[in-house]
């Protein structure tokens, strides 16, 4: 049944996996990928992208939290979600952390992803806000409307930037479906903007207070004004990997939980593990606006979602929530 499975979704993943690339894997060594027994460690291929959310991980890593779990974490740096799915359904990855809009699109498709933990939120508020549209503070987008017929970088197409930028604009009375959406690494984005190539940008920390500190200013907190305490990300893995490695998964979302709620009470040492993964300088690692961390996944904002990934044409039919998200 399961080389059926990888048979029919061989030929989808091979072109989604072509599409974005999984770029600068950060280690080689081979997961073992299966249960730690006789106190033998497991090693975890866990794909992350270089931002300021998955600091928990890192935090968790430093603090012990997986090791305490017969856990070694492995970290995979890749664009996004959209280029994780497809290594983790392939088994290259053990684990991945996605944004929510991709893992919707994936279970859409019936391909066999579980959610498994909380990834990152994005706040009550917009005092909150840890993520913006940013734009020219001189340039010619004055307000949302300006925006009809430009281009937006996000950092893969078909994501939760796309869906949560739309569905924020909209509410501004927008023509949602006059944007235009190109993809630009999350480290770029600001670049990307003051050359001229893109007239928005969705940015977040550690690049939305660089921008800031440059020639972008913000004019949608796009998470937050889609929904206070919106789920923006999750870690997930394959159904098949869950169900033969329930120990190894049951772990890692102990030490997870762990590592998400010592980072929301521990700011200033999530700053410092921001310079071990990221390229930002000190000084800057101490201005950003820390992201939202605890291992509710507040599931009616993964509804919500859902609901926007079908209105704006992302998926076909909606995922049945059960089944994608591991009790």
């Amino acid at each position: 049944m399961v080389t059926g499975l990888r048979l029919r979704v061989a030929t989808l993943l091979l072109a989604l996996a072509c599409a974005v690339g999984v770029v600068a894997c950060g280690d080689d060594d081979d997961g073992n990928g299966g249960g730690g027994g006789d106190g033998e460690a497991t090693t975890l291929k866990v794909g992350v992208i270089p931002i300021a959310d998955v600091a928990p991980l890192y935090l968790g890593m430093k603090k012990g939290f997986f090791e305490e779990e017969q856990l070694t974490i492995k970290p995979q740096l890749a664009e996004g979600g959209a280029a994780i799915t497809p290594a983790v359904v392939s088994g290259d990855f053990q684990i991945g952390f996605s944004n929510t809009i991709s893992l919707l699109i994936a279970a859409s498709q019936d391909l066999p992803v579980e959610i498994i933990s909380q990834g990152v939120l994005a706040g009550k508020t917009e005092e909150d806000a840890w993520a913006d549209l940013l734009v020219l503070k001189d340039g010619p987008i004055k307000d949302p409307k300006d925006l009809e017929g430009k281009t937006i970088a996000v950092n893969t197409l078909k994501n939760i930037c796309e869906v949560t930028i739309k569905a924020s604009l909209e509410k501004e009375g927008v023509a949602v479906d006059k944007l235009k959406f190109t993809e630009v690494p999350f480290p770029d984005m600001n670049a990307a903007l003051e050359a001229g190539r893109v007239d928005g940008a969705c940015v977040v920390e550690p690049f939305v207070s660089q921008g800031k500190a440059g020639k972008a200013r913000g004019i949608d907190p796009f998470y937050v004004r889609t929904a206070p305490d919106l789920t923006v990300a999750t870690y997930f893995t394959s159904t098949q990997y869950a169900q033969e490695n329930g120990d190894v998964v049951d772990g890692f979302v102990k030490a997870m939980n762990r590592s998400l709620t010592y980072a929301q009470s521990h700011p200033d040492e999530v700053r410092d593990v921001l310079l071990e993964y990221t390229e930002i300088p000190p000084e800057a690692a101490e201005q950003i606006k820390l992201p939202v961390w605890r291992p509710d996944l507040n599931e009616p904002t993964i509804e919500l979602l859902s609901e926007l990934s079908l209105k704006y044409g992302l998926i076909e039919e909606q995922p049945d929530l059960d089944e994608l998200i591991r009790e």
